[in-house]
């Protein structure tokens, strides 16, 4: 087309050129604040040409196309960076709330109160302010260990309800994005363009997406995208979304598992990134342990304090009866176990060795039961037990453990066992009475036989009997009392033969309580380390009562009292004051202030370790999406220039439409 006409079609393609890229504009300034929203330009050509009398007039302009601007390795990063940054985000902002619990608590100072409490009754054994002092701190000790062992619990409540929330919003994005998927491929089949911004709304659904849980992203064809776990799992295939649901655990149904909703296949473990994974993390890794760590010291210090009650006498004379108790072992069958009528029950047998893990009991092949650390699924002991009737007595006391199995089971059956976690949340101070503190050790060590109820010295040798102490395990001493009844009752010790150093004396041992008999012998070596002689308690199996006979002259007739102990005794309460700087804990290796520490310490570094992961990963976050912005963000600035250029083409085609509407009617008036 040429002439005035040519003219005049030239000017009106570039006037709607002008007109479509000032729209394209308009959109983009729109769409500033638009979340996901990437830059749109107008792409124009020259239309093809008319050839008229050997020459090529042009035929004006088009819009071919109009392109958003787009990274995909860009917006990709974007993605993994939102996943690692939310999930950093909800494992801090969770170990936050456990770090100022525990904080707030004050175990330390709780246990340090009770111990000087202890060691008042120890100053004053027969002192009952002292005693109802040392009661008051046991209480206030307890409940301290209750209220947190509780705030934990409630911690992990509020877990379990955002781990709904968050595959909730899982789902619900999934389907989303599903559905636009669907909408996005029948809108490619369009020849004039590509659905611009129903691409940008999925890229934000994934960005979404990636914020609840860690995915991966496929493009089949540039019209659909599959959406993958970071296990593989697939959750938008196509126009298709798989929901995923919480569900309880298999082995405690008040945990939250989640699963997928059409098989309730478990994928709990494969989870990570997001606020899902963040949270798994948390409860996993952070949260269980603190509840086993605290559970750990409540139980180590009620299982300490009633053994010592145990091994001496309040003032009623009797021997003492428990001063705490806490939460049991929890064991919890497997729901695929081949039998539900099988059952375990758990009891602590050395909480010395206790470590604070969980472990999976399962049935090997035979009779023989392995126990496995839960986190690690390290194998740390196995046996065949002891059977009884139905029953099996499974003895793990290299773990501090002993389990009791009955029922049938099969090979393949799994139970999850919880050592310590109800140990804090089940603490409680049992002991009311003040005159129940077994302060007394049960025998003092004197010198001289009783006589009518008085105690008479007529020594004549060097011989020394010690004040005693209590051992546990196999009795160790040369002599062994079994079965002394009533315990503690008055015994003698009398030389029956003298010697000097280098020599060796005999004595025997009678009970003075009633007929007099003799229940023991032995001998000494004068000059040496002396004789061991063990009393068992039967108030506290596989404890004695161990003293020394020692010395370098004995005479014929020498005589040493053992005699209960009284209202004034405070051996037993030393004892139990020495539990304050006892290393009790972890094999021997920690006393109950350096748990308390190490519980906490251990919390705050994880804190502060995810933390920083936090903003390091916002950092990254940060820079990820400045980038893709960089690329594919709406620029105001520019988008002010565009609007003058595109305002001063579509002027200049207008005064061209105008210049060739003059020159026609110009031309109809010449004719």
């Amino acid at each position: 087309m040429s002439g005035i006409s040519g003219l005049v079609n030239n000017a009106l393609t570039g006037l709607q050129a002008a007109q479509s890229a000032l729209q394209v504009v308009g959109d983009n300034i729109a769409n500033v604040n638009t979340p996901g929203y990437s830059q749109q330009s107008a792409l124009q050509s020259t239309a093809i040409p008319t050839a008229i009398g050997g020459l090529y007039y042009g035929n004006g302009t088009q819009v071919d196309s109009v392109q958003r601007s787009y990274s995909s390795f860009l917006q990709g990063q974007v993605w993994t960076a939102s996943a690692s940054a939310s999930g950093q985000a909800s494992l801090s902002s969770s170990l936050q709330n456990i770090l100022g619990t525990l904080n707030n608590g004050g175990v330390s100072s709780q246990v340090s109160q009770f111990f000087s409490g202890v060691a008042q009754v120890a100053a004053s054994p027969d002192d009952i302010p002292a005693r109802q002092s040392m009661l008051s701190n046991a209480q206030s000790l307890s409940q301290t260990f209750q209220s947190l062992g509780q705030q934990l619990a409630s911690v992990g409540s509020g877990v379990n309800q955002q781990i709904t929330e968050s595959v909730d919003q899982i789902n619900s994005i999934s389907k989303q994005i599903a559905q636009l998927n669907v909408q996005i491929s029948a809108a490619q089949g369009n020849p004039n363009g590509s659905p611009n911004d129903l691409l940008d709304q999925r890229d934000h659904l994934i960005t979404e997406l990636n914020g609840q849980v860690g995915v991966q992203v496929l493009n089949q064809n540039n019209s659909q995208l599959s959406v993958f776990l970071s296990n593989g799992q697939v959750l938008v295939a196509g126009g298709q979304s798989f929901a995923l649901q919480t569900q309880g655990s298999p082995y405690n149904q008040q945990t939250l598992d989640v699963g997928y909703a059409s098989n309730g296949a478990n994928i709990t473990k494969s989870l990570s990134g997001g606020t899902l994974g963040g949270l798994l993390q948390f409860r996993s890794q952070s949260l269980n342990p603190a509840e086993n760590g605290l559970g750990l010291l409540a139980d180590g210090i009620a299982s300490a304090l009633n053994a010592q009650q145990a091994q001496g006498l309040n003032l009623n004379g009797s021997s003492g009866s428990a001063l705490f108790s806490t939460g049991a072992v929890q064991v919890f069958a497997n729901t695929h176990n081949s039998s539900g009528a099988a059952s375990v029950v758990g009891s602590i047998s050395n909480v010395g060795n206790l470590s604070g893990n969980d472990y999976i009991l399962s049935k090997s092949s035979g009779s023989v039961w392995t126990l496995q650390d839960r986190s690690t699924g390290a194998t740390v002991a196995s046996t065949a037990g002891s059977v009884s009737g139905s029953a099996t007595t499974l003895d793990f006391s290299g773990v501090g453990l002993q389990l009791q199995v009955s029922g049938n089971t099969a090979a393949g059956d799994s139970f999850l066992v919880e050592p310590t976690r109800q140990g804090a949340v089940g603490m409680q101070t049992v002991l009311t009475d003040p005159a129940g503190i077994a302060a007394a050790s049960p025998f003092v060590s004197s010198p001289g036989a009783l006589v009518s109820g008085s105690l008479q010295n007529n020594n004549l040798g060097n011989m020394t009997l010690s004040a005693g102490q209590y051992v546990s395990g196999t009795a160790p001493g040369a002599v062994v009392l079994n079965n002394i009844s009533p315990f503690p009752t008055n015994l003698q010790i009398t030389m029956t033969s003298g010697a000097s150093q280098g020599g060796t004396t005999t004595f025997q041992i009678s009970s003075t309580s009633g007929t007099g008999s003799v229940i023991g012998s032995g001998t000494v070596s004068l000059g040496g380390s002396g004789t061991l002689i063990d009393i068992q308690n039967p108030n506290a199996p596989g404890s004695y009562w161990q003293v020394n006979l020692s010395g370098t002259l004995a005479a014929s007739g020498d005589a040493f009292t053992l005699s209960p102990g009284g209202a004034g005794s405070n051996g037993n309460a030393q004892a139990m004051a020495a539990l304050a700087t006892s290393k009790v804990l972890n094999n021997g290796t920690a006393t109950f202030n350096d748990n308390a520490a190490q519980l906490l310490t251990q919390v705050t570094n994880q804190a502060a370790q995810a933390q920083n992961n936090a903003q390091a990963q916002l950092t990254v976050l940060q820079s990820a999406q400045a980038s893709q912005q960089a690329v594919s963000g709406v620029n105001l600035d520019q988008e002010a220039a565009s609007l003058i250029q595109y305002q001063q083409a579509y002027q200049a085609a207008a005064k061209a439409i105008s210049v060739g509407s003059t020159l026609f009617q110009s031309l109809i008036q010449a004719l």
